[in-house]
């Protein structure tokens, strides 16, 4: 169609056809046999070139189209799709009673966490290396599981969270925003939260009960802090039950556990070989996630984004 359109315009109707020289006062039965040849295959030509034209548009059509669906799945990875490739947690009805309101058992909880009396909630936090579906009792620890939860719906942790310090067997350790402004918000002691009750047993003399199950158990959050009424915006998660957590100091009371199958691998995926070595607190305040911090650290996990899937 445009190689036509540019023949066209340059030639003058009567004197040209298609490109190809006409005698204005012999009909076309005149023409010779390779005048006629000529023009048989110059249409072809055109008329090839015009079906190419459609199918690489209409294929440019089905890449755009693809490539959008697939945005929209990854969107949906967190926000709870049900495609195929969605996470196995999409609201609060997929998780079970003891998920849900869990108890002291013998394989978990060295006590029963307390009881639910505020509405709870599923937050579903995609990493670099799965997804993390976060239940948030703010029962457990009001003020705690309330500053997660708004730093959740402002987007904080889609400025690409560097899982900083990550100690095999251990616990790990995140929460300094990738996008540095972020950080101010949260900077200096006006800004730290006061302490909530521990609800947890606290002393050496009960790091684990006569059933040995541990104090701190794998896939429970809390805050990093150094003192008292120190929380700001950096967090722990256990990577296995450990019996020293919790025992005393004030920012580690539990707010909320890691759900589900799926998040339990993620968690065994996180790279742990830089340990207590990663990129410094303060480097990371001060650059974010940055070119240079993710070339020295080119194994380092990060949290893309988290996402209020369901509250009730």
């Amino acid at each position: 169609y445009i190689m036509l359109s540019n023949k066209m315009s340059s030639s003058s109707y009567g004197k040209k056809t298609y490109g190809i020289r006409a005698r204005s006062h012999r009909p076309l039965k005149q023409l010779s046999v390779a005048g006629i040849i000529l023009t048989i295959v110059s249409l072809c030509t055109i008329y090839g070139f015009c079906i190419g034209l459609n199918r690489t548009h209409n294929n440019d059509y089905y890449v755009i189209k693809q490539s959008s669906s697939a945005a929209t799945e990854g969107d949906n990875a967190v926000k709870g799709s049900k495609s195929s490739n969605g996470p196995t947690i999409r609201s609060l009805d997929d998780l079970s009673p003891e998920e849900l309101h869990p108890k002291a058992s013998s394989h978990r909880y060295i006590v029963s966490p307390p009881p639910d009396d505020k509405p709870i909630s599923l937050v579903t936090c995609e990493t670099t290396v799965g997804l993390l579906h976060i239940v948030v009792h703010p029962s457990w620890a009001p003020l705690g599981a309330e500053r997660f939860l708004q730093m959740v719906e402002t987007k904080y942790f889609s400025s690409k969270v560097a899982l900083m310090r990550c100690v095999k067997g251990f616990l790990c350790q995140f929460g300094i925003a990738g996008i540095p402004e972020y950080n101010k918000l949260y900077n200096g002691r006006k800004h730290s939260l006061q302490d909530d009750k521990n609800w947890l047993p606290e002393g050496p003399t009960h790091r684990t009960n006569e059933l040995g199950v541990k104090r701190f158990s794998k896939g429970y959050l809390a805050y990093a802090g150094g003192g008292k009424n120190s929380r700001s915006n950096q967090f722990i998660v256990a990577l296995k039950d450990n019996e020293r957590l919790g025992g005393g100091s004030p920012w580690e009371v539990p707010w909320g556990e890691v759900v589900g199958k799926e998040s339990f691998t993620t968690l065994d995926k996180i790279y742990t070989g830089y340990g207590e070595k990663g990129p410094p607190q303060g480097r990371l305040s001060r650059e974010g996630s940055s070119d240079s911090i993710q070339k020295e650290f080119p194994r380092l996990d990060y949290i893309l984004g988290c996402t209020l899937v369901d509250s009730r």
